[in-house]
């Protein structure tokens, strides 16, 4: 690398991801080449964490004081001297006013501290009790979706590990106990779809996943770096030259069509060895 495009590559990393000299030093070799990216990628990877950080607080803080705005205009409202928030400052502002309006010699019994204390008790366990059934009706809607979601999910993935050709053991039996292993991680994940019907993979905090990058991990490779942690995939054969024709991988005896192929990779005592050879053949028919 020239030493121009040197200068130009520091500056701008330090004046992006703050890297100092020191650290830019380290990115070449003793002839110049840039060779190691391991301190800009730490550095992006750190860059992003902190926006996150900084986010999250920045909701908390909003939430925060814009409760405390309400809160200070019902206390000027009411003329209340108190140290009380949220819904326990409400309360006390309902007995305040019922108790004054009691002193004034009404006698209407629905205007006692007590009734209302009691009404108010009654009307919150009505509220909570509303609100347990909303939750377990919306607990039994969410599963259903998700379970809707994840049929629809588990079909694209397995079209998608078929598509790479997994190395699967011959016995059915143990080769389906591999795809429902693989589908089982998964089902552990959680998921949404764009409006064309595309999967969408979500973080622990139902936002759409992202490396450690900030990037957005699509669907395909979510899927991809599940089903390379169960699956072995063919060797693809390499292309012959002109000149340079390689030799047919099938020997005398061996399987003259594809079909052929299947029925010696079904056969439960085939070696490992074996194996690849019928496999690589049925690539060559």
């Amino acid at each position: 690398m020239k030493a121009e495009e040197q200068t130009i590559l520091n500056e701008t990393l330090v004046k992006v991801l703050k890297l100092t000299p020191e650290q830019t030093s380290k990115l070449y070799n003793q002839d110049g080449d840039l060779t190691d990216l391991s301190c800009v990628i730490a550095a992006d990877e750190a860059r992003i964490a902190q926006f996150n950080t900084e986010k999250s607080a920045q909701y908390n803080r909003g939430i925060k004081e814009g409760a405390t705005k309400i809160e200070k205009e019902v206390k000027e409202k009411y003329s209340v001297e108190s140290d009380l928030i949220g819904s326990e400052l409400i309360d006390s502002i309902l007995v305040k006013q019922v108790t004054e309006a009691t002193k004034e010699g009404t006698k209407d019994i629905s205007k006692h501290p007590e009734y209302v204390k009691l009404q108010s008790g009654i009307d919150k366990q009505l509220k909570d009790k509303d609100k347990e059934w909303e939750d377990k009706v919306a607990l039994r809607e969410s599963e259903f979706n998700r379970e809707q979601i994840f049929a629809r999910v588990s079909k694209k993935a397995l079209l998608n590990l078929e598509g790479r050709k997994p190395l699967l053991p011959t016995d059915p039996v143990k080769a389906q106990v591999w795809r429902d292993t693989y589908l089982k991680e998964l089902r552990g994940a959680k998921y949404q779809e764009d409006n064309d019907g595309n999967p969408i993979v979500l973080d622990d905090n139902g936002e759409i996943k992202k490396n450690a990058h900030g990037h957005t991990v699509t669907f395909d490779e979510y899927e991809k770096s599940v089903s390379d942690k169960y699956f072995e995939y063919p060797v693809a054969t390499p292309r012959s030259t002109p000149g340079n024709t390689p030799p047919p991988v099938g020997g005398v005896g061996d399987p003259k069509t594809k079909d052929e192929c299947l029925a010696k990779l079904k056969e439960e005592s085939i070696s490992a060895s074996d194996r690849k050879k019928y496999t690589d053949l049925m690539d060559t028919l």
